[in-house]
């Protein structure tokens, strides 16, 4: 049996549970499960919103998601900023989530992946922490990329994962101002999880391949993302190559604001 039953976030943060179910089932809402939801939703509901009123209205408000977290580089230094700014962080290594918790009231940081499916999957573990995925390396693209060499996997996980639109229905999020996705091959497939949700999504910023052979197995091409987002009323808004031109970050934002 595989899958994930229930999600269960203890008191002070340290440790999640995971009940495993098929994975052709969707994530069934236990009581657990809906108690660890309340839970994560009641951070916001304190000291993070009485600092945002006592400091007055802030430049940014509202709520961003970062999938692939790591140490936050991404996103926490305006959630520092901006008290109004919510930030739900996914980082499904639970040495670097453990690093980030309660950094600040309005960061959350979730020790899980965002997949495709509400379950468990495999994360491969690397050296260099900011190249560990849900997918294993394509050899081939390792032999090819400038680089590969420092790339090492050194362990092998099974991490609770969910979907975007299973994370934002349970947390009752209406709209996500910004999604940063660091997924190492896999955001197209996080972006994918977010289903119909997709349109409550103002900004995303997203990093693809741009080598001949992916990196990753199963990565999603460079035209396969801009395809999927345009078809779902994005549009490319910027792009900034990276990592010795093999990667490029790109920018979308819905059509209508373009």
């Amino acid at each position: 049996m595989s899958g994930v039953e229930c999600l269960t976030f203890r008191r002070d943060s340290r440790f999640y549970d995971v009940g495993r179910a098929s994975d052709d089932e969707p994530m069934r809402v236990t009581p657990r499960l809906e108690k660890a939801f309340r839970t994560v939703r009641g951070c916001f509901s304190g000291s993070g919103r009485r600092i945002a009123r006592e400091v007055g209205c802030s430049r940014l408000t509202g709520v961003w998601i970062d999938v692939g977290a790591c140490l936050g580089t991404e996103t926490f230094g305006a959630a520092k900023e901006n008290p109004g700014l919510h930030v739900y962080a996914f980082e499904p290594n639970l040495r670097l989530a453990a690093q980030c918790w309660g950094l600040f009231p309005n960061i959350i940081v979730l020790p899980m992946a965002v997949a495709e499916k509400d379950g468990v999957a495999d994360f491969y573990i690397n050296a260099n922490l900011g190249a560990s995925s849900l997918l294993p390396f394509n050899p081939e693209g390792l032999r090819r990329w400038v680089g590969g060499e420092l790339l090492k996997v050194q362990s092998k996980a099974m991490v609770p994962t969910i979907r975007l639109d299973t994370f934002m229905n349970r947390m009752r999020i209406s709209r996500v101002d910004y999604l940063k996705v660091d997924a190492q091959g896999a955001d197209l497939a996080v972006i994918r999880s977010a289903g119909e949700r997709l349109k409550d999504i103002r900004k995303i910023k997203l990093e693809v391949a741009t080598t001949p052979v992916s990196l990753y197995e199963g990565a999603g091409r460079r035209s396969e993302v801009v395809d999927y987002l345009g078809r779902s009323g994005f549009t490319l808004a910027s792009s900034e190559a990276q990592s010795c031109g093999q990667e490029e970050n790109l920018t979308f934002i819905p059509r209508g604001e373009a």
